[in-house]
């Protein structure tokens, strides 16, 4: 069974052919199929002018024919929502300006692991890691060193 684009408005054929001077490959290749569809060429001669598969080519012409031109641009993914934003990272840093002794900790200098306990035992960030508290502190602008160890006895 051929599939092919429903009847375009003009609207809709403007907005389409605006499209391949997109700077997006995929947003190029899907504004063609459209235009090549809207001609009257079946799938399986579609396929070899943009290099998609049958399946693809179906699949953009559905988009089209349900959602119209929006379907056509690449859509990123949303992706996971970061753990930290601006305030989590400054209640970090001012965390870090306090000495780990205020809380219980029976060392000078902060560790990661530390950091992120107390910041969750804070209610500062309730899922964070000492890797996490660390590259949070990296991305505010302050760099992570380890302490050095010194020893009592002076060298003779």
């Amino acid at each position: 069974m051929c599939i092919y684009v429903r009847p375009l408005t003009e609207e809709e054929q403007q907005q389409v052919q605006a499209l391949p001077r997109s700077l997006d490959a995929a947003t190029y290749r899907h504004a063609r199929v459209v235009l090549l569809s809207g001609q009257g060429l079946k799938v399986s001669q579609i396929m070899p002018a943009v290099g998609l598969s049958d399946r693809r080519i179906r699949d953009i012409i559905h988009g089209f024919n349900q959602c119209g031109v929006p379907s056509l641009p690449r859509h990123k993914a949303p992706g996971r929502e970061p753990l930290c934003d601006a305030n989590t990272r400054g209640a970090l840093v001012e965390l870090l300006r306090r000495s780990p002794t205020e809380f219980g900790i029976e060392r000078s200098s902060w560790t990661g692991a530390d950091l992120a306990t107390i910041a969750k035992q804070q209610e500062i960030a309730p899922a964070l890691s000492a890797r996490t508290a660390r590259r949070e502190i990296h991305r505010a602008g302050y760099r992570w060193q380890q302490a050095k160890r010194w020893s009592a006895k002076e060298p003779e």
